[in-house]
């Protein structure tokens, strides 16, 4: 069973060999990073990975990166409205009603994008083991939804392959770290900070178990963020030399990758000197680029200490701290976060490639435990609360976040015949303007009573939903997506079931004194 780590900017395959997990070359190198990018080519057709970068060098407006930031969005996602204006290039909607790009004339579903990329490393794991791989543990963002999760696993189906699991990046991380150690009870805290976001998770280890304990991130903060601000520097530089600043969203592609290999380089250097196909620049230096993105390393920490007081954790309670991720490697981020805790971070650690490795010791722990053999487990929480909407737009909670997974809870719904309807959302606000909407359940009442409305998620958080109404028995019932404009989206809510629980008055003594002093 493979073990993938699908990135924002690369791609790994990784599967176990004598009980140890081994990346898998792509075929005829000895890379293992699949850049995780898509192009159109001279001819019209789509292509991923080092073609698509070869393509986007020719002519920057055929390729596009960082497409699984958009995985399973719609266009009034709050999530999409708080990505758009860091993204390279404009959004627009496919045939689904999905959040999509457009690249010469082509309109690219992030669905197809990923399933092409899982195309590319089954076929380097054929190519590699001698046989064709059906099965798969494949890591996903802490962030994602249900309706990612579902399209991540739609991507898979479309690449044939079966996603047996689908696994937190860090958790995964967490993992590699702790296979062949023997550690008891130890608390580890893992910060992934990838290309398209930023992950943290904690969890508990013991030997080859591994249970989380909670989980956050922030989707707005990755390396694409730090490249960006590099970009804008570079861009200034060469206009104070009459080169003007690229008109095209996609024509800022040649200076992303400079500003990526410019990072890069100063993770090891002081100073280095940038090469650019329209003009020459001074020599970039790391204080500067710690200047252009000290902002940017501050969230991370602040990130980081949101997620350990949400569950009064303290940095002294943690056994380990695990920085992964292809931005990890930027020194100025492991110096804040280790002045943030007060701890060291971690040296020993394949900050690029664990969370590949830990999947696919994920998913040999699936297959031993197939025949009743000892082997590593991961039990999740549920990253991000799930709620109905009420009338008038809050959003009344089903199940919170850090429930631990697999999970069940029943709604009761008194009804009177005739429909009803429940729109389902996801995230931590309490209104449904700021969620992430799911979809929505429409049963028809025949008979007055009391309706069930029973939720259930797996041990990977993947929802399903199963009704029982008066004189029916208990049945499953789909989850409607299709897309909503503004006025079928407030008329949805508007019938909700659930009126809002009115707001308690103040009562007692300090209600009397605030009357006192003219306050209500």
């Amino acid at each position: 069973m493979l073990g993938i780590d699908l990135g924002t900017t690369q791609a790994r395959v990784a599967f176990v060999r004598d009980g140890t997990p081994t990346l898998i070359p792509l075929p005829g190198t000895t890379a293992t990073d699949l850049p995780a990018l898509i192009a159109v080519n001279g001819s019209g057709d789509l292509v991923v990975g080092a073609s698509a970068q070869l393509e986007g060098s020719r002519a920057p407006r055929r390729a596009v990166p960082g497409l699984k930031r958009l995985l399973g969005l719609k266009p009034r996602s709050p999530q999409l409205r708080w990505l758009a204006p860091l993204l390279p290039y404009p959004v627009t909607t496919d045939t689904n009603g999905d959040a999509a790009v457009e690249v010469r004339g082509r309109v690219i579903s992030p669905t197809l994008f990923t399933a092409m990329l899982l195309r590319e490393l089954k076929h380097a794991a054929a190519t590699h083991l001698g046989r064709k791989p059906t099965r798969a543990v494949i890591c996903a963002p802490t962030h994602f939804t249900d309706r990612q999760c579902a399209a991540l696993r739609e991507a898979a189906t479309l690449a044939g392959l079966d996603a047996q699991r689908i696994l937190i990046a860090p958790a995964a991380a967490a993992l590699a770290y702790a296979h062949g150690r023997g550690l008891a009870r130890k608390r580890v805290l893992v910060v992934d900070l990838g290309g398209g976001g930023l992950q943290v998770c904690v969890v508990q280890v013991t030997g080859d178990d591994l249970e989380v304990i909670t989980t956050g991130g922030d989707a707005t903060l990755g390396g694409m963020d730090f490249d960006g601000r590099i970009a804008e520097a570079l861009a200034s530089d060469l206009s104070e030399q009459g080169v003007p600043k690229p008109d095209h969203p996609l024509d800022w592609m040649p200076l992303r990758a400079a500003a990526e290999s410019t990072k890069v380089a100063l993770s090891t250097q002081e100073q280095v000197d940038v090469t650019l196909p329209s003009g020459t620049v001074p020599p970039f230096n790391r204080e500067r680029v710690e200047a252009l993105t000290a902002d940017l390393a501050q969230r991370v920490t602040t990130v980081v200490r949101d997620v350990l007081d949400s569950n009064a954790l303290s940095p002294q309670g943690l056994d380990a701290v695990l920085l992964v991720g292809g931005q990890s490697a930027t020194p100025m981020v492991r110096r804040r976060l280790e002045e943030s805790l007060g701890v060291s971070v971690r040296e020993d650690v394949d900050a690029k490639n664990s969370v590949a490795l830990g999947a696919a010791l994920l998913g040999q722990g699936l297959l031993l435990a197939e025949v009743g053999k000892p082997a590593a487990t991961v039990s999740e929480v549920l990253s991000s609360p799930l709620a109905v909407a009420e009338r008038g737009g809050t959003l009344r909670r089903v199940l919170e976040r850090n429930t631990r997974l697999p999970a069940t809870k029943t709604l009761v719904v008194p009804c009177a015949p005739g429909p009803l309807e429940v729109a389902l959302f996801q995230g931590t606000s309490a209104q449904a303007n700021d969620a992430e909407y799911l979809g929505r359940l429409a049963l028809n009442v025949e008979r007055a009573g009391e309706v069930e409305l029973h939720f259930a998620l797996t041990a990977d958080g993947a929802l399903s939903l199963e009704a029982t109404l008066p004189g029916v028995k208990r049945h499953a019932v789909p989850l409607g997506t299709e897309p909503l404009d503004d006025a079928a989206f407030d008329a949805l809510i508007a019938r909700s079931p659930w009126e809002p629980a009115p707001e308690p008055r103040p009562g007692g003594l300090l209600s009397g004194i605030k009357k006192l002093f003219g306050r209500r």
